[in-house]
């Protein structure tokens, strides 16, 4: 166990027998073994002592082991965060720190930690940072509690990655932040799996080469800004014959692209690429069908609530996609060609997509 010791302020008699705070004899870091730390000052044979958990009292000095020239690692929790020249809030201000930078703790005074950071030395206030048990904090770590810049770069990533939703992008660092972090380590197989964005995780999630995003990526980005589009009030002419667009199947999260090629009461569309095809059998089930589903269609910077069935049929205009025949997409108010009418199926599917997206 490590403890950053301190001077002691106020009165404390050694002889009281241990622990000025309760009176008790601590042997804090267990039999045989001794408690690191750095030497900060002496008053009456006493340590002020601060723990890993923030935990602050006095220990007599012949019950604790002190080593020289000792330090703690320590992160910024805010943006901001003043390293002053002295431990008061009216001394003048050295640098400014940001959440997530590392600093290293030499000593304690009073509510203020005497900290050194980017070659520089200051004070700065116990609650703008979190202790770690290590000697060094690495060069940023962004964890729960912590807000500011650094956090928003961070969750803009998670989100561009769908790991993360829109409604997370808060700029503080949040338990939705946290799982999505935990769930990126998994999925990039990182060792540091905890939901702390350390130095391993952040390299990972910042490397340009690193293309590790969830199959519902598109999902979690559209969701929040889908419209309804009535198709005989502008929908025709939005997805006119030719675009080629992304469908998003609002059960699943999957998406795929496709093209229209014709229809007129609704969309006529087909996959545009074999792989495009497999996604779309995977949001059928494995198994075509007539069966409705609410979509998102994506096209030309709108995001429109949908409806579409599963299952090949009639004109196949592309050979080479492997999808024998087209299917059919309806916006709002479009109609089936056979009897000029709206479908209810597909209509009901428009509503729950546009309630799944709004």
């Amino acid at each position: 166990m490590q403890a950053i010791v301190g001077a002691t302020s106020g009165s404390y008699d050694p002889g009281a027998g241990g622990c000025g705070s309760c009176g008790d004899r601590h042997h804090y870091g267990g039999g045989g073994q001794s408690a690191s730390a750095g030497r900060h000052g002496i008053q009456r044979l006493g340590y002020r002592v601060l723990l890993p958990d923030e935990t602050v009292g006095y220990i007599r000095q012949d019950y604790i082991f002190v080593q020289d020239g000792g330090s703690r690692g320590a992160y910024v929790l805010d943006d901001d965060t003043a390293l002053r020249g002295g431990p008061d809030e009216h001394t003048y201000v050295v640098e400014r720190l940001a959440a997530g930078q590392g600093v290293r703790v030499k000593r304690v005074v009073g509510e203020w930690y005497f900290v050194s950071a980017n070659e520089k030395a200051g004070y700065v206030h116990r609650q703008h940072l979190t202790m770690t048990t290590a000697s060094m904090a690495s060069a940023s770590m962004l964890k729960q509690g912590m807000e500011g810049q650094e956090v928003e770069k961070l969750q803009q990533e998670l989100y561009r990655r769908g790991f993360l939703g829109k409604d997370g992008l808060t700029g503080t660092y949040s338990s939705a932040t946290r799982k999505a972090v935990l769930e990126y380590q998994q999925a990039a197989g990182l060792g540091s799996a905890d939901g702390v964005a350390g130095a391993e995780t952040l390299n990972s999630i910042y490397d340009s080469s690193n293309d590790l995003k969830k199959e519902t990526a598109t999902f979690t980005q559209l969701k929040g800004s889908v419209i309804l589009l009535d198709w005989f009030e502008g929908g025709e002419e939005w997805l006119h014959k030719g675009a080629k667009f992304t469908v998003t199947d609002v059960r699943t999260g999957l998406s795929f692209r496709a093209r229209r090629f014709g229809g007129w009461y609704h969309a006529d569309v087909e996959p545009i690429t074999a792989s495009d095809t497999a996604i779309m059998k995977r949001v059928a089930g494995g198994t075509w069908s007539w069966d409705r589903r609410p979509i998102w269609v994506t096209y030309s910077g709108k995001t429109v609530a949908a409806s579409m069935h599963c299952m090949p049929h009639m004109a196949n205009p592309t050979r080479s996609n492997n999808f024998d025949g087209h299917f059919c997409i309806h916006l709002k108010g479009s109609k089936v060609h056979e009897n000029s009418k709206e479908c209810p199926r597909h209509q009901a599917c428009v509503t729950e997509a546009y309630r799944a997206g709004r």
